[in-house]
């Protein structure tokens, strides 16, 4: 802003002293700080008035000036004048109310606002989460970042509660301190930022930058925990009372309510606290992929949906300094770290530069340079690691699939960037012209459009939980969210998942609360949870048709349209169940909050069905059959009229589609609840399977059972076959095999070979550490955990007496049982069962490095310990 401009500013504030009594409009100055275009207003005018009529009298009273835009709903216009001072003279015209320099903005980085409404609630009541507390369970936070001022636990500080349950340790090893300050992965600083964030280095605030954060740091830099871990973090955010507690993490294909994190986290609603978790990142893996603790009933589980924007980058070549090349990158330390000029060399091995090349370690010295790598023929972080392994201090790969829409990199330690295909070449000739060539990475944004702006996230599972709950609850902006990262790891980044819509759920339910003057302990978080679900708006996949539930829940979370509605409506959800247990008739009650009698009108909402399991195994996202098959749906009435403060009820009848193969697909729908007073129309999702769930093949025969000798790479899956195992060093069987479906138990008992009676038990099988035998509550398998292993590596069961004891030389079988869903665990008929191939055991030479035969002792209970599936819920 120059001189003369701020010498304006000061006059128009001096004019604005004397209009009350002057009569004339008021001329409203933003801060110093504010960037605004030259002589450039937007100028409000009586709504008796036209744009016609305001132009000409200004131009009546002698003003020259361009028009820009007629603003008619907000009765505006747009306009530059020619000289300084005429804005003053316009301010005398009558019916001139008010006149605003039009500001300049810079790409507003959190653009999902506008997806979810939230900008336009912020604006209208000018709320931002102030007296609520939220409690954010995560790796930590680097609080030193400036959007978190700085500081911890003082005086005005953001952050006035939370402790590290993982220190120096690990998940394994933990050694707790107090100080939640993480600067080593980032997903919690990024989490905060969402909810909290109060940036003005980039100016872009979180969802509700006046709440008070609890951070309790119960994730190690491996993004490992375990479910104790977790609840003592729990734990700690109830002693603090705090209001909301975010989840952006959890275990995967653990579709099951009532697991320990299941229990606790009810636990915590019982109590008042909100839990917000993130839903699993398994969109792409077929139906029944919800997760743990996304499956439980009494909290908000959330998915995600794409932003609008998203931000990318340039780099400069220094053969021409006014070419501009695009990337992307997971975070911006390119510009942070490495802004340049640095030299770039292409990292081949080869002449021609295949795909694999970088897949393997260099010869060659890249010492302080960027390294231009092709994609593919391995993963991104094999080919940074051989980059970085030469000496390379940043990589830029370049697309080798696609020529437009760049995806973007999982995060690393190193600096990287990914450019396109047109680009990569380019490049390529260039430092084959110029061994001196170089690139800078200036500070430059260029705002992207996402074409699949406020749909459903690719990533976002589908459910439902294996006892036929809607989970996710709802949907929130998650895909590609520009956050606050930890400073030493750029400070910024743009990550993707529902981690992301957990805490931007979290945050606009702050903003929710503030404004209904809600405090954990006086109101129900049940009834909140309720009434984000129905007031939630349905996302369309076509012009008439929704998306399944089963993706969306009750759709794309709306905190305008929770705060209108006036209805208490109960039960928030429908379910139906299978067509063994289908619940065809229900009942929901409607309660007038608001101060008129109101008339609501009920109607049907159907989407189609999704059908997943096809030749005895669940397909992918990208196999699914989308067919027009609809539930039948009956009302008692159509509509009712209730009185304020008054309640009344209406029953609807539904029927499963009789045209829907019974191979458990899935068929969904919503009622919808029109308020004629309000405007409003609430919809509650209602979501069944079509067939029998008792009948699936718990035990998949594609591929079938088997017990591995992993040893000798020795395969038996036939009854009769016999396999030696000596347990001596890897000699010892390995059982593997694929789950179609959760079970609440799954069991492995050794017999005598060919006696499957008490008289023939010999024990349970006792499995080494990381690995359960009971398991409970197991999961299914997927493309991203394919196979269920269970290694018994010790000669030890767990006898009839709970008494750990080493199995004698001979010839036995393994009978594996697993729980149908369901079932009764005392009624062997509700178990599905596999007799195993025999297992000789054998005495080896080194037999005597053997536990003490005759040694007994106390049976145990192993624990699971912390998996590859025990974590986060965050970026792909």
């Amino acid at each position: 802003m120059n001189i003369l401009n701020k010498i304006i500013i000061r006059l128009l504030l001096l004019c604005y002293t004397f209009s009350i009594t002057l009569g004339d409009a008021p001329i409203k100055v933003h801060p110093d700080n504010t960037v605004t275009f030259e002589n450039v207003y937007i100028i409000r005018y009586s709504s008796t008035l036209t744009p016609k009529i305001i132009l000409d009298r200004i131009e009546n009273a002698g003003i020259n000036y361009t028009h820009r835009f007629n603003l008619d709903f907000i009765d505006s216009v747009s306009i530059r004048f020619n000289e300084n001072d005429d804005v003053i003279k316009c301010s005398k015209i009558y019916g001139i109310e008010n006149i605003w320099p039009v500001r300049k903005f810079k790409p507003r980085l959190f653009t999902a606002h506008k997806i979810s409404g939230v900008d336009v609630f912020r604006q209208r009541t000018g709320l931002d989460g102030t007296g609520i507390k939220v409690g954010i369970i995560d790796n930590g936070l680097d609080y030193t970042h400036p959007a978190f001022g700085n500081c911890f636990k003082t005086p005005g500080c953001k952050t006035q509660f939370g402790t590290d349950l993982i220190g120096v340790g690990d998940s394994a090893n933990p050694v707790p301190d107090n100080d939640p300050r993480e600067t080593c992965e980032g997903h919690g600083t990024h989490v905060a930022g969402i909810i909290a964030a109060d940036d003005h280095e980039l100016g872009f605030t979180g969802v509700a930058p006046g709440v008070t954060l609890g951070i309790y740091r119960a994730i190690d830099c491996n993004s490992g925990t375990g479910d104790d871990i977790l609840i003592q973090g729990m734990q700690f955010a109830r002693n603090d009372k705090v209001d909301i507690i975010n989840l952006s993490l959890g275990g995967d294909f653990r579709g099951w309510n009532d697991t320990p994190l299941g229990i606790a986290v009810n636990k915590l609603s019982s109590e008042g606290f909100v839990v917000v978790v993130a839903a699993s990142n398994l969109g792409e893996e077929g139906l029944f992929t919800s997760g743990n603790p996304d499956s439980s009933t009494n909290i908000i589980s959330v998915g995600d949906v794409d932003n609008i924007q998203y931000l990318s980058f340039v780099l400069i070549p220094s053969n021409d300094p006014k070419k501009e090349i695009l990337y992307n990158t997971d975070r911006i330390t390119l510009r942070y770290r490495l802004p340049g000029p640095l030299p770039i060399v292409i990292a081949n091995t080869t002449t021609n530069l295949p795909e694999s090349d970088g897949c393997v370690s260099y010869n060659k010295d890249f010492t302080n340079k960027i390294a231009l790598i092709r994609r593919g023929g391995c993963g991104f972080g094999v080919k940074i690691g051989n980059a970085v392994a030469a000496g390379a201090i940043g990589v830029v790969f370049y697309d080798s699939e696609v020529t437009g829409f760049l995806p973007v990199i999982s995060l690393s330690e190193t600096p990287d960037a990914i450019i396109s295909d047109v680009d990569g070449e380019y490049l390529k000739r260039q430092i084959r012209r110029n061994k001196n060539l170089t690139v800078s990475f200036p500070d430059k944004k260029v705002v992207i459009p996402l074409s699949s702006a406020g749909k459903p996230s690719n990533e976002s599972s589908w459910g439902p939980t294996f006892e036929f709950d809607i989970k996710p609850d709802l949907l929130a902006p998650g895909g590609r969210i520009f956050s606050t990262y930890p400073v030493n790891l750029g400070k910024y980044a743009t990550l993707t998942g529902t981690s992301m819509a957990a805490a931007y759920t979290s945050g606009t339910i702050a903003l929710y609360m503030q404004a209904k003057r809600l405090k954990n302990g006086n109101f129900d978080p049940l009834k909140l949870r309720d009434l984000l679900v129905y007031s939630a708006k349905p996302i369309y996949n076509t012009t008439k048709f929704p998306f399944s539930v089963d993706k969306q829940g009750g759709g794309l979370l709306d905190i305008n349209e929770a705060i209108k509605t006036k209805a208490i409506i109960h039960p928030s959800k429908l379910i139906l169940n299978d067509s063994a247990h289908f619940v065809g008739n229900h009942k929901i009650t409607i309660k007038n909050t608001g101060k008129k009698t109101t008339k609501y009108t009920f109607d049907h909402i159907p989407t189609p069905s999704v059908r997943g399991w096809f030749n005895n195994t669940w397909v992918k996202t990208s196999s699914f059959v989308i067919e027009k098959r609809f539930a039948g749906v009956k009302f008692s009435k159509n509509s009712v009229t209730v009185r304020p403060g008054k309640s009344t009820s209406i029953k609807i009848k539904f029927t499963q589609p009789k045209n829907l193969p019974n191979d458990f697909g899935i068929y969904s729908g919503y009622i919808s609840i029109k308020d004629s007073e309000q405007g409003t129309k609430s919809t509650l999702p209602y979501l069944g399977v079509k067939g029998d769930i008792r009948k699936i093949p718990m035990l998949s025969n594609n591929p079938p059972p088997v017990i591995a000798n992993l040893l000798t790479g020795e395969v038996f899956d036939q009854p009769n076959q016999i396999g030696q195992f000596s347990f001596n060093g890897g000699d010892f069987p390995d059982f593997l095999f694929f789950l179609n479906y959760g079970s609440r138990l799954l069991v492995i008992e050794l017999f005598k070979r060919g006696d499957f009676t008490t008289n023939g038990f010999v024990g349970i099988l006792v499995l080494p550490k990381d690995f359960s035998n009971p398991s409970i509550q197991i999961g299914r398998n997927g493309p991203s955990d394919e196979i269920t292993e269970k290694p018994w590596d010790t000669r030890i069961v767990s006898d009839i007496n709970g008494n750990q004891v080493i199995v004698p030389s001979g010839q036995y079988q393994a009978l594996l049982r697993i729980l149908k869903p369901f079932g009764n665990p005392k009624n062997m008929n509700d178990f599905v069962i596999w007799e195993s191939p025999i297992i000789e055991i054998i005495d080896s030479p080194n037999s005597s490095n053997l536990p003490n035969k005759n040694k007994t002792t106390v049976k145990t209970t192993k624990h699971p310990g912390t998996t590859k599936n025990q974590r986060r819920n965050g970026s792909l």
